[in-house]
């Protein structure tokens, strides 16, 4: 059902005028009977600042707007008129004082716990300007600044990109439903390689999230010039994506610098609370780093063969200082040479217990606290930039 609400005028504004809403114009006493003739909603409900009483459903008395106490009844007794799933049509012209910002964090609050669409919010100019027509203001782009605001913010802080993909696709499917020259092309790509970053960093696939960080990266300016045809106020928001820069890159091929952005990406997956995903790429970036140490040919770094042989290094190296009897490896007696071979070894040791506790989600007779696991995950993962820092 698709509702208009919407605030008795007060005393002395009925008076008739033209008013203009998307291009048609309509005249009537006051802004809400022009958007009923020009929106045609299924219902109306009014809002009455100062007035008491208790209302007969098309009208909502708000007695009190002054205090914080009569604030918070406005904002529930605006909450309390819209339905699951309604659709939304508000005109703030005639909210007085702080009320209309009470009303628009009530929309927020309605979309979110009642699934509430906003379709259109609007202020119309005051009918005491001397015009023969008055233009009724769309604030509805406002409300998709903060939809922006958000899903900017789900995308850094919590690697979710779902919002932010379906913002893009709606910029771009709405440009060329309005035939805009020269249409966006590029927003659907983009979106789609902001969700292959995340999911690449949440699945632990550092080749495939590099590549997508490195797309992202090359687009962003390009993807902004495109957005600010609908919001030109987000392109400094939209900079905040290129944050993931630093992981981008094309190639694959292991050195100093791809070992770099693979441990910077397992400090990332931890201050994500991916931390599953950060032993497991933690243990992978070892053995990468072991491979270079070692003398091993980096075009081979994913060869399966060869960084097995060489996880069975480290944990030969593990077993010896346990005296335990291990199976050595062509590389054995070069590990033992390498500068910091007992800090490799602690740094195995305490990932293969936290993967092994990981991987068997805590069911055993003993397992660990989560608070433990993050404590000792995130002990590992500063141990793993201490060994990078070894020559």
């Amino acid at each position: 059902m698709t509702k208009l609400l919407s605030f008795v005028p007060f005393e002395g504004a009925a008076d008739p005028r033209v008013w203009v809403c998307d291009e048609r114009a309509c005249r009537s006493l006051t802004v809400a009977g022009a958007l009923v003739v020009l929106l045609e909603p299924d219902e109306m409900v009014f809002f009455a600042p100062g007035e008491t009483g208790p209302g007969d459903g098309d009208i909502v008395p708000l007695p009190d707007w002054d205090s914080e106490s009569g604030l918070w009844d406005c904002f529930e007794a605006f909450c309390g008129v819209v339905d699951e799933g309604d659709r939304l049509v508000v005109d703030l012209t005639h909210a007085p004082g702080p009320l209309p910002f009470v009303v628009f964090l009530a929309l927020l609050y309605l979309r979110a716990l009642k699934g509430a669409t906003i379709e259109r919010v609007f202020y119309g100019a005051r009918p005491d300007r001397e015009a023969t027509e008055l233009p009724v203001h769309d604030l509805t782009g406002f409300v998709a600044v903060l939809d922006w605001v958000g899903a900017v913010e789900g995308f850094l802080a919590h690697l979710d990109a779902g919002a932010l993909a379906a913002l893009f696709a709606g910029v771009q499917d709405r440009a060329h439903r309005e035939g805009r020259e020269p249409p966006p092309i590029l927003l659907k790509p983009f979106a789609n390689n902001l969700a292959r970053f995340t999911a690449a960093v949440r699945l632990s696939r550092p080749v495939e999230a590099f590549l997508a960080a490195h797309l992202v990266h090359e687009r962003i300016g390009a993807v902004e010039q495109e957005v600010a045809a609908d919001l030109p106020a987000l392109r400094p928001l939209l900079d905040r994506l290129d944050g993931i820069a630093p992981f981008g890159a094309d190639e694959s091929v292991l050195d100093a610098g791809l070992l770099e952005r693979q441990r910077a990406l397992v400090r990332y997956q931890l201050d994500h609370g991916l931390v599953l995903q950060a032993v497991e790429l933690g243990r992978e970036w070892l053995i990468s780093l072991l491979l270079l140490r070692l003398g091993c040919p980096a075009e081979n770094w994913l060869d399966r063969d060869v960084r097995h042989e060489v996880s069975r290094t480290a944990t030969g190296a593990m077993l010896a200082r346990q005296r335990r009897p291990f199976e050595p490896t062509r590389f054995s007696d070069r590990f033992e040479a390498l500068p910091g071979a007992d800090a490799v070894v602690g740094v195995w040791q305490a990932i293969a217990e936290l993967r092994n506790d990981l991987a068997h989600c805590g069911m055993n007779e003993q397992p660990k606290a989560v608070r433990v696991i993050e404590r000792r995950a995130a002990a590992a993962v500063a141990a793993l930039e201490a060994l990078d820092r070894v020559t």
